[in-house]
């Protein structure tokens, strides 16, 4: 293979944004299958989607808006609706690389900016560079890294929310029927990281048009700082380059360790994400 060069661009954006969207649109449709009280449901807009996830999930957002020029007010009033009529709080996910008058006319409408995160990518294209073991040995211990059964995948899911909802937390039942949903959708493949046989962590991965999509990584509070996030990242890339994907792409808050840890492998920054949230 050769070395590629990925530049950061609208084009890319455009890619990657799509397989973001396309998973969304994809994740409703399986967990209207599963669980049809969720009244789980989708909306084209602005080039994008809207997507609603069930009350009280956070997974319902929209994305994709604004990367094929301006998005009409009528658009916006559109999604709007689309929330207010399902008793859920508006929020859209918006490129840093999307068209410059969205942003504006969102602020006018009253939306606040929630969070900010890094969109990075990797190129699979690069010689040498995902020819790495997925288990690892680190200074405390062995990191095993599996891909999940599908009978598996809900204690799956209860291991990765637990690395972001600590007791006495507890994420919203929505999410978590969300996110094993997400685990039905085609190209998705569930990842559990273990150390000395216990349930560390996991991730996600899902493979769309070429594209290999790093999501939900956790490491449990118990083993953190012991190599659990780059073992998930490394048996991901290795099975995404065994499936012919090109590409790799990831999201983190910016300056995390995250970040750093997804740098590491080869990732790098290709544009940012700016969440706006509207009552």
């Amino acid at each position: 293979m050769n070395n590629e060069i990925l530049f950061a661009d609208l084009d890319l954006a455009r890619r990657v944004e799509a397989a973001w969207d396309c998973l969304a649109i994809e994740n409703a449709k399986a967990l209207k299958t599963l669980a049809p009280v969720s009244a789980a449901d989708t909306v084209a807009v602005g080039g994008g989607h809207a997507v609603f996830m069930g009350v009280g999930s956070p997974l319902s957002q929209a994305q994709g808006l604004g990367l094929h020029g301006p998005v009409p007010e009528p658009e916006i009033a559109l999604m709007e609706a689309f929330f207010r009529d399902r008793h859920t709080l508006t929020q859209i996910e918006v490129a840093s690389l999307a068209d410059q008058s969205l942003l504006s006319c969102l602020t006018q409408r009253g939306y606040m900016i929630a969070e900010q995160t890094h969109m990075l990518v990797a190129s699979l294209a690069t010689e040498g560079l995902r020819q790495t073991s997925v288990n690892q040995s680190e200074s405390a211990g062995i990191v095993d890294v599996t891909e999940v059964e599908p009978d598996q995948c809900a204690s799956w899911v209860d291991v990765v929310l637990s690395c972001f909802f600590e007791e006495p937390a507890a994420p919203p039942p929505a999410l978590r029927d969300g996110a094993i949903a997400m685990a039905a959708v085609p190209g998705c493949s569930a990842w559990m990281a273990r150390v000395d046989r216990q349930p560390a962590g996991g991730a996600s991965l899902v493979i769309h048009d070429g594209l290999a999509l790093f999501c939900g990584d956790g490491t449990l509070s118990t083993f953190r700082h012991r190599g659990v996030q780059t073992a998930l990242l490394r048996a991901r890339l290795a099975h995404a380059l065994a499936a012919g994907c090109r590409l790799a792409v990831t999201c983190t808050q910016p300056g995390s360790g995250s970040q750093r840890n997804a740098e590491r492998q080869g990732f790098r920054v290709a544009y940012a994400r700016t969440m706006l949230t509207r009552p």
